[in-house]
């Protein structure tokens, strides 16, 4: 009867053991997928960001094609107005350098317009 008896004590100590190491390999597994989850989340999340910022540049490239023709006429007019006309490259280059100063100027203009709270 004691060998009985030891032998239930023993199986259910070993069945108790069973039941612990496959607990321990859910919580393992579940560890496992949640961090799986968050990766995920993680990826999408910066996926969405990514393209935010194109669509957002591309916005941005539209308005400087519309901008574009505003400030070539305005350095054109500038640049008839200091009686500076002509054909030829040496204009072109004037008309470049005039482009980008205002443009430059423009850009710390709006720089330090954006870091005011």
């Amino acid at each position: 009867m004691a060998g009985s008896k030891l032998k239930r004590v023993l199986d259910k100590t070993s069945i108790d053991d069973k039941l612990v190491s496959g607990a321990r390999k859910v919580v393992a597994r579940t560890t496992v997928d949640n961090k799986l989850i968050s990766g995920v989340k993680k990826v999408k999340h910066e996926i969405r960001g990514n393209i935010a910022k194109a669509v957002l540049a591309a916005f941005g490239f539209l308005i400087a094609l519309v901008w574009r023709d505003v400030v070539k006429d305005g350095v054109d007019k500038l640049i008839a107005y200091a009686n500076l006309t002509g054909d030829g490259y040496v204009f072109t280059l004037i008309t470049a350098l005039v482009t980008t100063l205002i443009c430059v100027i423009g850009i710390i203009y709006f720089s330090r317009w954006s870091e005011k709270s």
